[in-house]
């Protein structure tokens, strides 16, 4: 699992390469964890090259957004395939986040919910 982080203003975007499964999925949440420890509370996750997940990948997801929901944070994730939703809608995931189809409806989410004063600063950026 290939990570790249694209911090623009008070948000931080994820750019998510491979597969998300039981081999990495400890270091992702580690990761991830760092990131909330060190004061990201807004993060939008691109899944639109997540080869595969599995009930440890969700996990990781699921333990990230209950975290930056009891930060007063948001995790929204975008442009994930249609196994990766199908998983997301089965487990109930949109009760702790949301799932958008594109990067600019996740922005736009994410300032909708007061969490952003304008989702203007947040053009395009990483892959």
């Amino acid at each position: 699992m290939e990570i790249i982080k694209d911090k623009r203003s008070d948000m931080m975007f994820l750019y998510l390469k491979g597969r998300l499964d039981d081999s990495n999925a400890q270091s992702l949440e580690d990761s991830l964890g760092k990131l909330i420890d060190d004061g990201a509370r807004q993060l939008i996750v691109d899944c639109s090259q997540v080869e595969f997940i599995n009930n440890a990948g969700l996990r990781v997801l699921i333990n990230v957004a209950k975290r930056l929901v009891n930060a007063d944070g948001r995790l929204a994730i975008h442009s994930a395939s249609e196994h990766a939703k199908e998983i997301f809608d089965k487990t109930g995931f949109s009760m702790v986040s949301r799932i958008y189809d594109t990067r600019e409806e996740a922005i736009a989410g994410v300032a909708a919910s007061g969490l952003l004063s304008s989702s203007r600063d947040y053009g395009r950026g990483g892959n």
